[in-house]
Parts: structure tokens; sequence; C-alpha cells
């Protein structure tokens, strides 16, 4: 069983302790494109299925954590470990995705209990729009809708994070992602814009 429920970001979101998250596995949770399960030389797009993420032991703890967050007491606990961490950024799903309307109804009642934590995720989940509007709705969680090659317009009513080769990213003023969160000064999580990364 994991050992702790949430954990510290990783090294491009700084090594302060200021951002911690939660992941949960990729695929099983998420509606990869084609895009994602494609490769780029060895190894495949979505980068929550290679490098550190696909150490058995991090898939595990994935799984685990995917089964605890079905639990009665999962918002309790989720409350409770990010109260005694403090965080002042927080991510959900650096891997996965949400995975029912339930889940982020729990979501929700998480960011509405950490009201001085700012939250963000990227999402892939348009069988769920309605549910994730009203998670975004939140003053301290900011929501984006995942663009790639298969997927390349919106269509959740949501600020989006896409690839920068990307027409729609030429033909709007989304901001793009230094991969050093300290170094822009988490602009992301506090400001609801559209944002591209370049990929690696």
């Amino acid at each position: 069983m994991v050992r702790e429920l949430i954990v510290k970001g990783n090294t491009k979101m700084g090594k302060d302790g200021k951002v911690w998250a939660f992941n949960l596995p990729a695929i099983i949770t998420c509606t990869p494109t084609k895009w994602c399960l494609a490769k780029k030389g060895k190894e495949q797009n979505c980068y929550a299925l290679k490098g550190n993420y696909k150490f058995p032991k991090v898939q595990k703890s994935y799984r685990e954590r995917l089964e605890l967050s079905k639990k009665d007491d999962f918002v309790e606990r989720m409350i409770h470990e990010i109260d005694k961490r403090n965080p002042t950024y927080f991510r959900f799903h650096s891997s996965g995705d949400f995975y029912s309307e339930e889940y982020v109804k729990k979501v929700i009642e998480i960011a509405e209990n950490s009201p001085d934590v700012l939250f963000r995720t990227t999402t892939r989940r348009r069988d769920l729009t309605k549910i994730i509007q009203e998670l975004n709705s939140l003053p301290n969680f900011i929501v984006r809708e995942s663009l790639d090659t298969e997927r390349t317009t919106p269509k959740m009513n949501l600020p989006f994070a896409a690839l920068s080769q990307l027409d729609i990213v030429s033909k709007s003023n989304s901001y793009e992602c230094k991969n050093d969160c300290p170094k822009c000064g988490y602009y992301c999580w506090g400001n609801s814009v559209d944002m591209h990364f370049i990929e690696h």
C-alpha cells in the first residue's frame, strides 16, 4: 500500500515543497488519442507513459491511489494530507485523468475545503464536461482541456493546454510553458490562460 497519498511535485515544479500532486494510472483513467499512444523514437508521446512514470513501483502506486480514490474516506484523507503538507500549489494528474462523475465531485469537495491552495489539472474527458466545468468554476481550480494533433480544437469551454505546433496556438495568445515552474512564478496556476508547450 502507498505510504503517502500525495507526493511532492517533480523537479520541473520545484524542490521547495510548494507543489504537491496526486496521480493516477494513464490509459485506464483517461481517453488517449492515437497521438498519445504513438511512439516518438523508442517512447510513446504521452509523458505519463515514459521515463520514470514507467517504473513498476510507480505504476503500482498509481493503481493503489486509484483504488483509494474510490473509497468513502478519500475526501477526508486528502483534505488531511493537504492540510498537513500545506502546499501553495497542487497538481491533480500529472499522470491519469478524471475517471467518473463521482470522482470529480470528490475533487470539488477537496478543493472547496482547501481554499488557500491553487489547484490545476488538464483533462481529455469530454464525456464528463458538465461536472468538470463545475470544478473549473471554483476560484482556486484551473482545468485545461488537453489538445494534440488528433484533438486540435477545444470542445469543453475551458482554457486549453496544446502542443505548440497546432494552428490554434498561432491564432491565439496562449502562454508558452517554460518547463520550469519556479522560473515562471507558477503562472499557469494563478492565471486561467490558454497555454502551449513544446514536445520533448
